[in-house]
């Protein structure tokens, strides 16, 4: 077993009610886990997910994961304003 720290932001964090923004959530996980079996542990529909970033470089949902690594998961955002 290893262990990584999860961060979800915005609308999903409906899915890890306890987590902390500030420190993440330390998770227990299988050696060589990829995102989308880690995206099915705790739920969340990979619809509901955006940009994926694995130690702040941009993820794939096929990427392994290792003891250690920073996993932070964003839905997609929308928003701002327009003038014309």
């Amino acid at each position: 077993m290893s262990e990584i720290e999860l961060r979800v932001y915005a609308n999903l964090k409906k899915y890890i009610p306890d987590l902390d923004l500030k420190d993440g959530k330390k998770v227990s996980i299988n050696n060589g886990i990829t995102i989308q079996e880690l995206l099915n542990q705790f739920g969340i529909p990979e619809r509901e997910t955006k940009i994926l970033i694995v130690n702040g470089i941009h993820a794939d949902l096929d990427q392994k994961l290792k003891d250690g690594d920073r996993v932070a998961i964003f839905p997609p955002v929308a928003g701002g304003s327009c003038f014309i």
